[in-house]
């Protein structure tokens, strides 16, 4: 709508005196300044002054009659430039009254006047810059500096991913730095609109079917705050709108979709929007826009990661509870077999004397069968607490050997099982904590005479990899493993023996996976088959190598 400058004291008496001065320089450019300098004058001084007097009111009038003239402009540019010919006028005189006492012929003279044009033309640009600051200084506008504004505008909302955050500074800050009474914002996701600050209503329409969201979808970039002529849908919702304490309206057109809408109020000093003002918040709408859609892109980023965090968590949980089911399956079984011989045992024991070869043979099942189940809880519990390993240099060669001496002592042992050793002279040093490397060995041996029942061999090799990794195979002349079972072996509770829950491969994996190593069971194309051991010489420094093995545990 139409308001008035006279309406405010400030915006009348800075008309006035724009009117006044662009008189002032009608007379002096017309008149006065060509008389200064040529002695004569193209136009009487009556005629002069008829021309200032048509200019006063004519300028006043337009100011009054088209707010929208950014007048303040206007006057600055005008008072920089009057301000910069007065200088060089100035400084032509002064060139003049240092020449004339010399006798100069015309040569001369023009040569003078060609340098003095030299240096206007190099002072020109810096005294103009001198002066257009000293004229923004003494003028006050009631603008803030854009050029600043936009500057320090963009680094906060660029750095404003987060879209609360990002609220905050368009609706508290901006207001501050733009001197204007509010702002707002809306945006549109496919039908559904979020409206900020979030107390802010306005609107009897469905946005998605709003006529004003239609136009500015379709490339209208702002509009005002007033009735529209032959348009009363778009008059009424910008009625709304202006109801609400705005008075204009960007709308945010992102490059995939169209983003909302950009709400200013009015001047805090009741002034009219300029064109230029209605450029410069053009360009921090954009900016709203660029701000508006990372900051969207962020929150779904966020909810995407938060949804996909909850599902792996779920994942997790059914894995554990898949687990704790299978566990618990298997412990019913292995712990009900010994229990239920250890009982029945017992019960035989207590019905009367029995012959002492009978008893011997009845504690002897009540002893196997406790074993048993200290095997099955200290598989378990070697799983569960399974500590970091403690790395100190190893001396591999004798630590195997003198393991190979200890186990072929132990009565787990199959004594129709050979253990062939044929290591170098010489083996790199190996950080490692060779106790947990131990019991692995322990494991493979026991699964490997386990299955040898007739007799066979266990050969163990050792050799240096890319002076990294220290490879360890043990191959034996078993009967291999089956091929559906080798992709299950280190499974925890899998297992093909008759006495076992699975747990002993399982827990070498995890042994040897905290030497940052890989472990690998493959059969041998003749019969039999090969576990191979891979670790890196200095655990702690050379990381990743077991991902890239193929078939690696």
């Amino acid at each position: 709508m139409f308001q008035s400058p006279l309406k405010h004291s400030r915006d009348f008496l800075r008309l006035l005196f724009m009117s006044l001065w662009f008189g002032v320089l009608v007379y002096i450019f017309s008149y006065a300044l060509p008389l200064l300098v040529l002695n004569t004058s193209v136009i009487s001084m009556a005629t002069a002054v008829r021309l200032t007097c048509f200019t006063i009111p004519a300028v006043f009038l337009g100011g009054l009659f088209f707010p929208r003239i950014d007048t303040n402009h206007l006057l600055r540019l005008s008072v920089t430039y009057t301000l910069l010919s007065i200088i060089l006028l100035i400084l032509y005189a002064g060139l003049l009254a240092a020449i004339t006492p010399f006798s100069l012929n015309g040569e001369q003279f023009y040569s003078i006047f060609f340098y003095f044009l030299l240096v206007v033309a190099f002072l020109f640009f810096p005294l103009r810059k001198l002066i257009r600051n000293l004229v923004n200084h003494c003028i006050d506008s009631g603008h803030s500096d854009y050029r600043t504004l936009l500057c320090n505008f963009s680094g906060r909302i660029s750095s404003s991913l987060h879209l609360p955050d990002l609220i905050e500074v368009l609706i508290t800050d901006l207001p501050k730095q733009l001197g204007i009474t509010a702002v707002g914002l809306m945006i549109m996701e496919e039908k559904r609109s979020r409206l900020y600050p979030e107390t802010l209503r306005f609107g009897s329409y469905l946005w998605s079917a709003s006529r004003l969201i239609a136009l500015l979808r379709n490339g209208t970039h702002f509009f005002f705050c007033a009735p529209v002529p032959n348009d009363p849908k778009l008059s009424e919702e910008l009625l709304e709108i202006r109801a609400a304490g705005f008075s204009l309206v960007y709308g945010l057109q992102g490059g995939s979709q169209f983003g909302g809408m950009l709400l200013l109020g009015p001047r805090k000093d009741g002034g009219e929007y300029s064109r230029r003002d209605v450029q410069v918040f053009s360009t921090l709408a954009n900016q709203v826009t660029i701000a508006v859609e990372n900051a969207l892109n962020y929150e779904t980023l966020s909810e995407s990661n938060r949804q996909l965090q909850l599902l792996y968590n779920k994942l997790v949980q059914a894995e554990k509870m898949a687990a704790l089911g299978e566990m618990t399956t298997i412990l019913a079984h292995e712990l009900r077999n010994p229990l239920g011989i250890i009982r029945s045992s017992a019960q035989f024991l207590v019905k009367g004397e029995r012959k002492p070869a009978m008893q011997q043979k009845l504690l002897g099942y009540i002893v196997d069968e406790v074993d048993n189940l200290n095997l099955v809880i200290s598989n378990l519990l070697g799983l569960a607490r399974h500590k970091p390993p403690h790395f100190r240099r190893v001396d591999l060669k004798a630590e195997i050997t003198e393991s190979v001496a200890k186990w072929r002592q132990c009565p787990e042992h199959n004594k129709r099982v050979t253990i062939d050793l044929t290591l170098p002279d010489h083996l790199p040093v190996l950080y490692a904590d060779f106790k947990q490397l131990r019991q692995v060995l322990y494991n493979c041996f026991a699964n490997s005479e386990e299955v040898m029942h007739e007799g066979g061999k266990i050969t163990i090799s050792a050799q240096e990899l890319d002076k990294e990794r220290l490879e360890l195979r043990l191959i034996d002349t078993g009967p291999g493993v089956a091929d559906d079972d080798l992709k299950l072996i280190f499974k925890k509770f899998f297992t093909t023996k008759k006495k076992g829950i699975g747990l002993g491969l399982p827990v070498c994996r995890q042994i040897v996976r905290a030497h940052n190593g890989s472990i690998t069971l493959k059969n041998n194309p003749g019969g039999g088959a090969s576990i191979i051991l891979r670790l890196p010489l200095r655990p702690l420094i050379t990381l990743g190598h077991s991902s890239q093995d193929d078939g690696a545990a």
